[in-house]
């Protein structure tokens, strides 16, 4: 004889499958959620399992430490996806198409982002060492990756900076200047996205025109793989 129990047959089957993929999206989206109104520090494992409906050990299952969480929110919020492919990227292009490229596709996804980042920013600013660590990555990352397409233009006499990193650093800072007065502002809605993009781009190309020589050489050409990226694509960061 076998004993009761009052569990049906579908729901054991659920909570076996509340260990696959859609867990961890079901933990990775109720960690934002909760890192975004009560912040990263003043969270705890056991209010994100409350929150996705499951036990502790079922978040240690997929993820070692709170501070795991965090990073997988940069992979899978694309940001990570898109380091790694600009620092690999293929120099095709002029250097004004792939920095303007490179700038506007790290602040459309900043942009996509914002929710995210905007607890990264707070959290930083508030000193917690786990999102310092996790911003400097990604900048540091993004600062030499700008910084290495620099060195191969300027390997090619396309570009002409006895700095890459220096003016790698300010790219970057530009496009995150931009963002962080569009996340500074409340009425997000009210503001002129296209016209941020553009400034972007001009600043870009500003950039370029102070330090290399006339384009209109043969046999010159430079970035990425691919066209300008848009919002969302992980093209860059």
């Amino acid at each position: 004889m076998t004993a009761k129990t009052n569990e049906t047959p579908s729901s054991g089957l659920r909570r076996r499958a509340r260990r696959g993929p859609h867990t961890r999206k079901d933990i990775l989206d109720a960690s934002l959620r909760l890192f975004s109104e009560h912040g990263f520090a003043r969270t705890s494992v056991r209010d994100i399992a409350q929150a996705a409906g499951i036990t502790d050990a079922a978040i240690y299952y997929h993820f070692a430490s709170k501070r795991d969480l965090l990073e997988a929110l940069f992979e899978e919020r694309g940001i990570l996806p898109a380091l790694n492919q600009l620092e690999s990227a293929e120099i095709t292009r002029p250097p004004r198409e792939v920095l303007s490229a490179v700038a506007l596709g790290a602040f459309d996804l900043m942009e996509s982002n914002r929710d995210f980042l905007k607890v990264v920013f707070v959290e930083a600013l508030g000193e917690d060492p786990v999102a310092i660590d996790e911003y400097g990555m990604v900048v540091n990352r993004w600062q030499r990756a700008v910084a290495r397409i620099l060195h191969t233009f300027a390997e090619r006499r396309q570009v002409q900076t006895a700095d890459a990193e220096g003016t790698a650093w300010q790219l970057v800072h530009q496009v995150l200047g931009a963002f962080l007065d569009r996340l500074m502002n409340a009425d997000v809605a009210a503001l002129d996205t296209d016209g941020v993009r553009e400034r972007v781009r001009r600043a870009a190309e500003n950039v370029v025109e102070g330090i290399g020589p006339d384009e209109s050489g043969a046999g010159r050409g430079a970035v990425a793989a691919g066209d300008s990226p848009g919002p969302g694509q992980g093209r860059v960061v």
